[in-house]
């Protein structure tokens, strides 16, 4: 059975000033059938230090161990939420703001695909280039 995916590109961007980021994880819904999950890319990461040289060692370790730590609490309200509540609370997540994490616009796919090997894909193709 196909399921219908909604997911958003996790970016880190740590100087705002210059608009540049780089792509480091995907948070990925299923409200239909109560799924929301996500994967950040292993600290540290050769990747982005290569992308920001002036970046301070410890920055995106530290802000990557807050946002899982925020992802996790969301995961498990995930399981005591309706469908409406956990589509509404990914909206949230990925509204724009202005901070070091931020997201890509709203994305769907329809996949047979179990969430852990759609996560796997998605870091493949949009994270791990």
């Amino acid at each position: 059975m196909k399921t219908i995916y909604q997911y958003a590109i996790v970016r880190f961007l740590p100087f705002a000033e210059t608009g540049e980021f780089a792509n480091v994880g995907i948070v990925l819904c299923a409200p239909d059938v109560g799924v929301f999950a996500f994967q950040l890319i292993p600290t540290p990461s050769e990747r982005v230090q290569l992308f920001f040289p002036r970046l301070n060692n410890d920055l995106l370790p530290n802000t990557l161990k807050l946002l899982t730590d925020e992802l996790n609490r969301i995961q498990q309200l995930a399981e005591q939420h309706s469908s409406t509540q956990l589509f509404a609370t990914f909206q949230e997540l990925i509204r724009p703001r202005e901070q070091l994490i931020r997201y890509s616009g709203q994305r769907s796919v329809l996949s047979a695909a179990k969430p852990a090997e759609l996560l796997a894909q998605l870091i493949k193709q949009l994270v791990q280039l």
